[in-house]
Protein backbone atom coordinates (compact mmCIF):
# COMPACT_ATOMS: atom_id res chain seq x y z
CA UNK A 1 0.00 0.00 0.00
CA UNK A 2 1.36 3.44 -0.92
CA UNK A 3 1.15 6.39 1.46
CA UNK A 4 -1.10 8.09 -1.11
CA UNK A 5 -3.56 5.18 -0.91
CA UNK A 6 -3.59 5.55 2.89
CA UNK A 7 -4.39 9.24 2.50
CA UNK A 8 -7.26 8.57 0.09
CA UNK A 9 -8.73 5.80 2.26
CA UNK A 10 -8.84 8.05 5.33
CA UNK A 11 -10.54 10.83 3.36
CA UNK A 12 -13.29 8.40 2.34
CA UNK A 13 -13.77 6.61 5.65
CA UNK A 14 -12.94 9.38 8.17
CA UNK A 15 -13.47 12.67 6.33
CA UNK A 16 -14.29 14.84 9.35
CA UNK A 17 -11.86 13.27 11.82
CA UNK A 18 -8.90 15.47 12.76
CA UNK A 19 -5.73 14.41 10.98
CA UNK A 20 -3.35 17.19 12.11
CA UNK A 21 -3.30 19.48 15.15
CA UNK A 22 -0.91 22.42 15.12
CA UNK A 23 -1.30 25.14 17.72
CA UNK A 24 -4.96 26.12 17.68
CA UNK A 25 -5.55 24.91 14.11
CA UNK A 26 -6.85 21.54 12.95
CA UNK A 27 -6.82 19.81 9.55
CA UNK A 28 -9.35 17.05 8.82
CA UNK A 29 -8.49 13.91 6.86
CA UNK A 30 -10.59 15.20 3.96
CA UNK A 31 -8.81 18.56 3.91
CA UNK A 32 -5.45 16.80 4.18
CA UNK A 33 -6.31 14.70 1.11
CA UNK A 34 -7.72 17.60 -0.92
CA UNK A 35 -4.84 19.98 -0.21
CA UNK A 36 -2.29 17.28 -1.06
CA UNK A 37 -4.11 16.69 -4.37
CA UNK A 38 -4.16 20.40 -5.15
CA UNK A 39 -0.42 20.66 -4.63
CA UNK A 40 0.14 17.51 -6.73
CA UNK A 41 -1.96 18.92 -9.57
CA UNK A 42 -0.03 22.19 -9.46
CA UNK A 43 3.34 20.42 -9.60
CA UNK A 44 2.28 18.24 -12.53
CA UNK A 45 0.76 21.20 -14.43
CA UNK A 46 4.07 23.04 -14.00
CA UNK A 47 6.22 20.25 -15.35
CA UNK A 48 6.98 17.75 -12.58
CA UNK A 49 7.51 14.26 -13.98
CA UNK A 50 7.56 10.87 -12.28
CA UNK A 51 10.74 10.33 -10.31
CA UNK A 52 11.89 13.97 -10.31
CA UNK A 53 13.05 15.44 -7.02
CA UNK A 54 11.38 18.13 -4.91
CA UNK A 55 13.27 19.66 -1.98
CA UNK A 56 11.61 20.82 1.25
CA UNK A 57 13.19 23.61 3.25
CA UNK A 58 10.38 23.96 5.75
CA UNK A 59 9.40 24.23 9.39
CA UNK A 60 7.45 21.50 11.19
CA UNK A 61 3.95 22.66 10.23
CA UNK A 62 0.93 21.14 8.45
CA UNK A 63 2.34 22.59 5.23
CA UNK A 64 5.37 20.32 5.57
CA UNK A 65 3.24 17.18 5.75
CA UNK A 66 0.91 18.34 2.96
CA UNK A 67 4.04 19.01 0.86
CA UNK A 68 5.34 15.50 1.44
CA UNK A 69 2.04 13.87 0.46
CA UNK A 70 1.48 16.28 -2.42
CA UNK A 71 4.85 15.44 -3.97
CA UNK A 72 4.14 11.72 -3.44
CA UNK A 73 0.71 12.01 -5.09
CA UNK A 74 2.34 13.68 -8.10
CA UNK A 75 4.79 10.78 -8.48
CA UNK A 76 7.76 12.86 -7.38
CA UNK A 77 10.54 12.12 -4.92
CA UNK A 78 10.68 14.39 -1.90
CA UNK A 79 13.77 15.18 0.17
CA UNK A 80 13.74 17.40 3.29
CA UNK A 81 16.77 19.65 3.77
CA UNK A 82 18.43 20.00 7.17
CA UNK A 83 18.49 23.78 7.54
CA UNK A 84 20.76 23.54 10.61
CA UNK A 85 23.66 22.34 8.46
CA UNK A 86 26.36 24.50 6.89
CA UNK A 87 25.89 26.04 3.45
CA UNK A 88 28.49 23.69 1.86
CA UNK A 89 26.64 20.69 3.33
CA UNK A 90 23.29 21.94 1.95
CA UNK A 91 24.92 22.65 -1.42
CA UNK A 92 26.20 19.07 -1.57
CA UNK A 93 22.68 17.73 -0.91
CA UNK A 94 21.34 19.93 -3.72
CA UNK A 95 24.10 18.76 -6.06
CA UNK A 96 23.32 15.11 -5.34
CA UNK A 97 19.56 15.49 -5.86
CA UNK A 98 19.29 18.12 -8.62
CA UNK A 99 15.76 19.21 -7.60
CA UNK A 100 13.27 20.54 -10.16
CA UNK A 101 11.11 22.24 -7.47
CA UNK A 102 11.76 23.64 -4.00
CA UNK A 103 9.13 24.30 -1.32
CA UNK A 104 10.53 26.85 1.11
CA UNK A 105 9.34 28.47 4.32
CA UNK A 106 9.55 32.26 4.09
CA UNK A 107 12.15 32.40 6.87
CA UNK A 108 14.60 30.33 4.80
CA UNK A 109 14.55 32.50 1.67
CA UNK A 110 17.85 34.27 2.56
CA UNK A 111 19.56 30.86 2.39
CA UNK A 112 18.60 30.47 -1.29
CA UNK A 113 20.95 33.29 -2.29
CA UNK A 114 23.89 31.42 -0.72
CA UNK A 115 23.53 28.22 -2.75
CA UNK A 116 23.56 27.33 -6.44
CA UNK A 117 20.14 26.06 -7.52
CA UNK A 118 19.27 23.92 -10.52
CA UNK A 119 15.62 24.99 -10.54
CA UNK A 120 14.49 28.44 -11.75
CA UNK A 121 12.74 31.00 -9.54
CA UNK A 122 9.30 30.14 -10.94
CA UNK A 123 9.69 26.61 -9.51
CA UNK A 124 10.31 27.81 -5.98
CA UNK A 125 7.16 27.77 -3.84
CA UNK A 126 7.21 29.97 -0.74
CA UNK A 127 5.09 29.31 2.33
CA UNK A 128 4.39 32.83 3.58
CA UNK A 129 5.53 36.14 2.10
CA UNK A 130 7.83 35.72 -0.93
CA UNK A 131 10.84 37.95 -1.52
CA UNK A 132 11.35 37.37 -5.27
CA UNK A 133 8.79 38.27 -7.93
CA UNK A 134 8.98 34.95 -9.80
CA UNK A 135 8.66 32.76 -6.71
CA UNK A 136 5.28 31.04 -6.40
CA UNK A 137 3.01 31.74 -3.46
CA UNK A 138 1.86 28.69 -1.49
CA UNK A 139 -1.60 30.03 -0.67
CA UNK A 140 -2.48 30.75 -4.30
CA UNK A 141 -2.03 27.08 -5.20
CA UNK A 142 -5.06 26.24 -3.07
CA UNK A 143 -7.34 28.74 -4.78
CA UNK A 144 -7.10 27.57 -8.39
CA UNK A 145 -6.15 23.91 -8.42
CA UNK A 146 -8.66 21.04 -8.53
CA UNK A 147 -9.12 18.81 -5.50
CA UNK A 148 -9.46 15.51 -7.37
CA UNK A 149 -6.56 13.05 -7.32
CA UNK A 150 -4.13 13.42 -10.24
CA UNK A 151 -4.04 10.64 -12.82
CA UNK A 152 -0.71 9.21 -11.75
CA UNK A 153 0.03 5.49 -11.54
CA UNK A 154 1.92 4.71 -8.33
CA UNK A 155 3.53 1.39 -7.40
CA UNK A 156 4.66 0.16 -4.01
CA UNK A 157 8.17 -0.18 -5.45
CA UNK A 158 8.34 3.50 -6.50
CA UNK A 159 10.89 5.66 -4.69
CA UNK A 160 8.99 8.32 -2.73
CA UNK A 161 11.69 10.10 -0.76
CA UNK A 162 15.36 10.51 0.05
CA UNK A 163 16.16 10.72 3.73
CA UNK A 164 19.58 12.29 4.21
CA UNK A 165 21.94 11.18 6.93
CA UNK A 166 25.54 12.10 7.66
CA UNK A 167 26.33 9.31 10.09
CA UNK A 168 29.91 9.23 11.33
CA UNK A 169 31.48 10.33 8.03
CA UNK A 170 29.95 13.80 7.82
CA UNK A 171 29.12 13.10 4.17
CA UNK A 172 25.38 13.49 3.44
CA UNK A 173 23.87 10.27 2.10
CA UNK A 174 20.32 10.07 0.74
CA UNK A 175 18.70 6.74 1.66
CA UNK A 176 16.50 5.64 -1.27
CA UNK A 177 13.11 4.94 0.32
CA UNK A 178 10.11 3.40 -1.46
CA UNK A 179 6.41 3.33 -0.58
CA UNK A 180 6.94 -0.33 0.33
CA UNK A 181 9.79 0.51 2.72
CA UNK A 182 7.54 2.96 4.56
CA UNK A 183 4.60 0.53 4.58
CA UNK A 184 6.57 -2.37 6.06
CA UNK A 185 8.22 -0.21 8.71
CA UNK A 186 4.85 1.30 9.61
CA UNK A 187 3.17 -2.10 9.85
CA UNK A 188 6.08 -3.38 11.92
CA UNK A 189 5.82 -0.42 14.31
CA UNK A 190 2.04 -0.68 14.62
CA UNK A 191 2.19 -4.39 15.44
CA UNK A 192 5.24 -4.22 17.73
CA UNK A 193 3.96 -1.25 19.76
CA UNK A 194 0.30 -2.27 19.52
CA UNK A 195 -0.77 1.11 18.18
CA UNK A 196 -4.48 1.79 17.71
CA UNK A 197 -6.83 3.67 15.40
CA UNK A 198 -7.74 6.15 18.12
CA UNK A 199 -4.16 7.00 19.07
CA UNK A 200 -3.03 10.62 19.13
CA UNK A 201 0.65 10.93 18.16
CA UNK A 202 2.89 13.75 19.39
CA UNK A 203 5.58 14.29 16.74
CA UNK A 204 8.80 15.46 18.34
CA UNK A 205 11.55 14.99 15.74
CA UNK A 206 12.47 17.75 13.26
CA UNK A 207 10.88 17.51 9.82
CA UNK A 208 14.23 16.61 8.23
CA UNK A 209 14.77 13.62 10.55
CA UNK A 210 12.73 10.56 9.54
CA UNK A 211 10.02 12.89 8.21
CA UNK A 212 7.67 10.06 7.31
CA UNK A 213 7.51 9.18 11.01
CA UNK A 214 5.73 12.48 11.49
CA UNK A 215 2.73 10.97 9.75
CA UNK A 216 3.12 7.36 8.53
CA UNK A 217 1.73 5.61 11.62
CA UNK A 218 -1.32 7.85 12.12
CA UNK A 219 -1.80 7.93 8.34
CA UNK A 220 -1.91 4.12 8.23
CA UNK A 221 -4.23 3.95 11.26
CA UNK A 222 -6.44 6.93 10.43
CA UNK A 223 -5.21 8.58 13.61
CA UNK A 224 -4.26 12.11 14.62
CA UNK A 225 -0.91 13.92 14.46
CA UNK A 226 0.02 16.63 16.96
CA UNK A 227 2.85 18.85 15.72
CA UNK A 228 5.05 20.78 18.11
CA UNK A 229 7.96 23.06 17.21
CA UNK A 230 9.12 23.80 20.76
CA UNK A 231 10.82 21.03 22.74
CA UNK A 232 10.81 22.82 26.10
CA UNK A 233 9.43 20.47 28.79
CA UNK A 234 6.54 22.81 29.62
CA UNK A 235 5.44 23.01 25.97
CA UNK A 236 5.58 19.24 25.62
CA UNK A 237 3.69 18.70 28.86
CA UNK A 238 0.96 21.14 27.79
CA UNK A 239 0.43 19.38 24.44
CA UNK A 240 0.28 15.94 26.07
CA UNK A 241 -2.25 17.27 28.56
CA UNK A 242 -4.42 19.38 26.24
CA UNK A 243 -4.50 16.99 23.27
CA UNK A 244 -4.70 13.79 25.33
CA UNK A 245 -1.64 12.42 23.57
CA UNK A 246 -1.29 8.63 23.70
CA UNK A 247 1.97 8.06 21.78
CA UNK A 248 5.20 9.99 21.42
CA UNK A 249 8.78 9.38 20.34
CA UNK A 250 11.67 11.42 21.72
CA UNK A 251 15.32 11.09 22.62
CA UNK A 252 16.23 10.24 26.20
CA UNK A 253 17.19 13.82 27.08
CA UNK A 254 13.63 14.98 26.39
CA UNK A 255 12.24 12.46 28.88
CA UNK A 256 14.85 13.60 31.38
CA UNK A 257 13.57 17.19 31.16
CA UNK A 258 10.00 15.95 31.72
CA UNK A 259 11.07 14.04 34.84
CA UNK A 260 12.56 17.26 36.19
CA UNK A 261 9.39 19.32 35.70
CA UNK A 262 8.58 21.21 38.89
CA UNK A 263 5.76 19.71 40.94
CA UNK A 264 3.86 23.00 40.79
CA UNK A 265 3.53 22.87 36.99
CA UNK A 266 0.07 21.51 36.02
CA UNK A 267 0.13 18.49 33.72
CA UNK A 268 -1.80 15.27 33.14
CA UNK A 269 0.00 12.35 31.52
CA UNK A 270 -2.75 9.82 32.21
CA UNK A 271 -3.50 9.47 28.47
CA UNK A 272 0.12 8.66 27.55
CA UNK A 273 0.47 4.95 26.74
CA UNK A 274 3.52 4.60 24.46
CA UNK A 275 6.50 6.88 25.26
CA UNK A 276 9.18 5.66 22.83
CA UNK A 277 12.80 6.55 23.34
CA UNK A 278 14.97 6.35 20.23
CA UNK A 279 17.94 8.14 18.72
CA UNK A 280 20.25 7.72 21.71
CA UNK A 281 20.87 5.34 24.60
CA UNK A 282 18.53 5.61 27.58
CA UNK A 283 20.28 4.95 30.86
CA UNK A 284 18.60 2.72 33.48
CA UNK A 285 18.52 5.48 36.12
CA UNK A 286 16.40 7.74 33.87
CA UNK A 287 14.05 4.88 32.95
CA UNK A 288 13.47 4.20 36.65
CA UNK A 289 12.89 7.89 37.54
CA UNK A 290 10.37 8.29 34.69
CA UNK A 291 8.40 5.21 35.75
CA UNK A 292 8.39 6.29 39.40
CA UNK A 293 7.12 9.78 38.60
CA UNK A 294 4.56 9.07 35.86
CA UNK A 295 3.72 5.39 36.31
CA UNK A 296 4.63 4.66 32.68
CA UNK A 297 7.52 2.62 31.31
CA UNK A 298 9.60 4.30 28.61
CA UNK A 299 9.72 1.98 25.59
CA UNK A 300 13.31 1.80 24.26
CA UNK A 301 13.54 1.46 20.48
CA UNK A 302 16.29 1.52 17.88
CA UNK A 303 15.96 2.70 14.31
CA UNK A 304 17.87 4.36 11.53
CA UNK A 305 17.43 6.23 8.30
CA UNK A 306 18.38 3.11 6.35
CA UNK A 307 15.82 0.90 8.12
CA UNK A 308 13.03 3.43 7.41
CA UNK A 309 12.38 3.85 11.13
CA UNK A 310 12.49 1.61 14.19
CA UNK A 311 13.74 -1.97 13.75
CA UNK A 312 14.08 -2.90 17.45
CA UNK A 313 11.65 -2.29 20.28
CA UNK A 314 11.00 -3.37 23.84
CA UNK A 315 7.72 -5.09 24.67
CA UNK A 316 4.81 -2.84 25.60
CA UNK A 317 3.10 -5.59 27.64
CA UNK A 318 5.91 -7.11 29.64
CA UNK A 319 8.65 -5.77 31.84
CA UNK A 320 11.65 -5.36 29.57
CA UNK A 321 15.26 -5.80 30.57
CA UNK A 322 16.73 -2.58 31.91
CA UNK A 323 19.33 -1.15 29.53
CA UNK A 324 18.13 -3.22 26.59
CA UNK A 325 16.86 -1.84 23.26
CA UNK A 326 14.47 -4.79 23.08
CA UNK A 327 14.27 -7.34 20.28
CA UNK A 328 13.90 -7.10 16.50
CA UNK A 329 10.47 -5.90 15.40
CA UNK A 330 8.41 -8.04 13.04
CA UNK A 331 9.66 -8.13 9.44
CA UNK A 332 13.25 -7.38 10.53
CA UNK A 333 16.15 -9.68 11.33
CA UNK A 334 19.39 -8.81 13.08
CA UNK A 335 22.85 -10.33 13.43
CA UNK A 336 25.91 -9.25 15.43
CA UNK A 337 29.19 -9.48 13.55
CA UNK A 338 32.81 -9.62 14.66
CA UNK A 339 35.74 -7.88 12.99
CA UNK A 340 36.16 -10.84 10.63
CA UNK A 341 32.53 -10.65 9.50
CA UNK A 342 31.49 -13.83 11.33
CA UNK A 343 28.35 -13.88 13.47
CA UNK A 344 29.20 -13.66 17.18
CA UNK A 345 27.83 -15.80 20.01
CA UNK A 346 25.63 -14.25 22.76
CA UNK A 347 27.08 -11.57 25.03
CA UNK A 348 29.91 -10.56 22.70
CA UNK A 349 29.93 -7.01 21.33
CA UNK A 350 30.05 -6.56 17.56
CA UNK A 351 28.58 -4.51 14.74
CA UNK A 352 24.83 -4.87 14.26
CA UNK A 353 23.56 -5.64 10.76
CA UNK A 354 19.86 -5.43 9.90
CA UNK A 355 17.81 -6.91 7.07
CA UNK A 356 14.12 -6.68 6.15
CA UNK A 357 11.49 -5.39 3.74
CA UNK A 358 11.81 -1.86 5.13
CA UNK A 359 15.60 -1.61 4.69
CA UNK A 360 16.49 0.79 1.88
CA UNK A 361 18.29 -0.44 -1.22
CA UNK A 362 21.07 2.15 -1.21
CA UNK A 363 22.04 5.81 -1.29
CA UNK A 364 20.94 8.07 -4.13
CA UNK A 365 23.70 8.61 -6.73
CA UNK A 366 26.34 7.35 -4.27
CA UNK A 367 27.39 3.81 -5.30
CA UNK A 368 30.57 3.80 -3.20
CA UNK A 369 28.68 4.68 0.00
CA UNK A 370 26.04 2.08 -0.88
CA UNK A 371 28.67 -0.63 -1.30
CA UNK A 372 30.22 0.29 2.04
CA UNK A 373 27.08 0.10 4.19
CA UNK A 374 24.55 -2.08 2.31
CA UNK A 375 25.55 -5.59 1.26
CA UNK A 376 23.31 -8.46 0.10
CA UNK A 377 20.25 -6.81 1.65
CA UNK A 378 21.97 -6.22 4.99
CA UNK A 379 22.51 -2.73 6.40
CA UNK A 380 25.74 -2.49 8.41
CA UNK A 381 24.70 0.00 11.06
CA UNK A 382 28.01 1.04 12.60
CA UNK A 383 26.45 0.46 16.04
CA UNK A 384 28.32 -1.82 18.43
CA UNK A 385 25.80 -4.07 20.12
CA UNK A 386 25.58 -7.30 22.09
CA UNK A 387 22.76 -9.87 22.24
CA UNK A 388 22.03 -11.92 25.34
CA UNK A 389 20.90 -15.55 25.41
CA UNK A 390 17.23 -14.51 25.33
CA UNK A 391 17.65 -12.36 22.21
CA UNK A 392 17.61 -8.93 23.90
CA UNK A 393 19.97 -6.39 22.33
CA UNK A 394 22.13 -3.84 24.16
CA UNK A 395 23.82 -0.77 22.70
CA UNK A 396 27.51 -0.28 23.52
CA UNK A 397 28.64 2.59 21.29
CA UNK A 398 29.00 3.77 17.75
CA UNK A 399 31.75 1.85 15.98
CA UNK A 400 33.64 5.13 15.64
CA UNK A 401 33.27 5.80 19.39
CA UNK A 402 34.69 2.50 20.63
CA UNK A 403 38.10 2.83 22.29
CA UNK A 404 40.95 0.35 22.48
CA UNK A 405 43.35 0.66 25.40
CA UNK A 406 46.22 -1.86 25.44
CA UNK A 407 44.08 -4.13 23.30
CA UNK A 408 41.04 -3.87 25.61
CA UNK A 409 37.76 -2.51 24.27
CA UNK A 410 36.07 0.36 26.09
CA UNK A 411 32.53 1.49 25.26
CA UNK A 412 31.29 4.99 26.20
CA UNK A 413 27.78 3.83 27.15
CA UNK A 414 28.88 1.69 30.08
CA UNK A 415 30.87 4.61 31.52
CA UNK A 416 27.94 7.00 31.04
CA UNK A 417 25.56 4.61 32.82
CA UNK A 418 27.87 4.52 35.85
CA UNK A 419 28.39 8.29 36.01
CA UNK A 420 24.73 9.26 35.59
CA UNK A 421 23.94 7.26 38.74
CA UNK A 422 25.99 9.75 40.78
CA UNK A 423 23.56 11.90 42.83
CA UNK A 424 25.29 15.18 41.87
CA UNK A 425 25.46 14.56 38.09
CA UNK A 426 22.58 15.77 35.91
CA UNK A 427 23.95 14.82 32.47
CA UNK A 428 27.05 13.19 31.06
CA UNK A 429 28.57 12.34 27.69
CA UNK A 430 31.67 10.21 27.17
CA UNK A 431 33.85 10.51 24.06
CA UNK A 432 37.22 9.14 23.04
CA UNK A 433 40.24 11.40 22.65
CA UNK A 434 43.75 10.69 21.45
CA UNK A 435 46.48 10.09 24.03
CA UNK A 436 50.24 9.76 23.39
CA UNK A 437 50.70 6.92 25.88
CA UNK A 438 47.49 4.91 25.47
CA UNK A 439 46.34 5.78 21.93
CA UNK A 440 42.73 6.42 22.93
CA UNK A 441 41.25 7.30 26.33
CA UNK A 442 37.75 8.14 27.62
CA UNK A 443 36.84 11.74 28.29
CA UNK A 444 33.76 12.49 30.42
CA UNK A 445 31.94 15.78 29.89
CA UNK A 446 29.67 16.41 32.87
CA UNK A 447 26.79 18.73 33.74
CA UNK A 448 26.26 18.95 37.50
CA UNK A 449 22.89 19.36 39.16
CA UNK A 450 22.03 22.86 40.35
CA UNK A 451 24.24 24.09 43.19
CA UNK A 452 26.17 20.80 43.27
CA UNK A 453 29.93 20.71 43.67
CA UNK A 454 32.30 17.78 43.28
CA UNK A 455 35.97 17.39 42.44
CA UNK A 456 37.39 15.48 39.49
CA UNK A 457 39.25 13.19 41.86
CA UNK A 458 36.00 12.30 43.64
CA UNK A 459 34.42 11.41 40.30
CA UNK A 460 37.37 9.19 39.40
CA UNK A 461 37.13 7.48 42.79
CA UNK A 462 33.39 6.92 42.24
CA UNK A 463 34.17 5.25 38.91
CA UNK A 464 37.04 3.14 40.26
CA UNK A 465 34.64 1.57 42.78
CA UNK A 466 32.25 0.54 39.99
CA UNK A 467 34.31 -0.38 36.93
CA UNK A 468 37.67 -1.69 35.80
CA UNK A 469 40.41 0.88 36.32
CA UNK A 470 41.30 1.09 32.61
CA UNK A 471 37.73 2.27 31.86
CA UNK A 472 37.84 5.21 34.28
CA UNK A 473 37.79 8.54 32.39
CA UNK A 474 41.30 10.00 32.09
CA UNK A 475 39.89 13.44 31.30
CA UNK A 476 36.95 15.08 33.08
CA UNK A 477 35.41 18.37 32.00
CA UNK A 478 32.55 20.30 33.60
CA UNK A 479 30.20 22.37 31.43
CA UNK A 480 26.86 24.02 32.05
CA UNK A 481 25.00 22.44 29.14
CA UNK A 482 25.63 19.65 26.62
CA UNK A 483 25.43 20.75 22.96
CA UNK A 484 22.37 19.27 21.26
CA UNK A 485 20.65 19.04 17.90
CA UNK A 486 17.18 20.53 17.40
CA UNK A 487 15.76 17.07 18.13
CA UNK A 488 17.59 16.79 21.46
CA UNK A 489 20.48 14.48 20.49
CA UNK A 490 23.89 15.22 21.97
CA UNK A 491 26.44 16.57 19.48
CA UNK A 492 29.26 14.27 20.49
CA UNK A 493 31.70 15.55 17.87
CA UNK A 494 31.77 18.97 19.53
CA UNK A 495 32.92 17.40 22.81
CA UNK A 496 36.07 15.69 21.54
Amino acid sequence: MTIVEMLERNAKLLPEKTAIIYGDSKVSHREFYERSNMLANFLIANGLKNGERVGLLVQKTPEAIISFLGVAAAGGIVFPIDYTQTVPHIQLVLDITDPVFLIVDESFQPLLSKVKLSCPDEKIIVIGKKTAKKYRNWDKIFVKEKISAPEVSLQDSDVVYLNFTSGTTGVPKGAVTTHANIFWNTLSSVESLKLRHDDIHLCMFPVFVHPHELFSRPLYLGGTIVLIDNISPKSIARRITDCRVTCMMAVASIYDTLVRLHDSFPFDFSSLRIPESGGMHINPALAKRFEERFGINIIPVWGSTETSGIALAASVDEMHKIGSMGKPCRYYEVKILGEDGEELPPNEVGEMAVRGSAVCSGYYNQPEETEKYLKDGWFFSGDMVKKDTEGYLYFASRKSGMMKMAGLKVFPTEIEDVLIAHPKIAEVAVVKVQDHSHGEVPKAVIVLKDASKISKSDIKKFCEERMSKYKVPRIIEFITELPRTSGGKIRYRELV
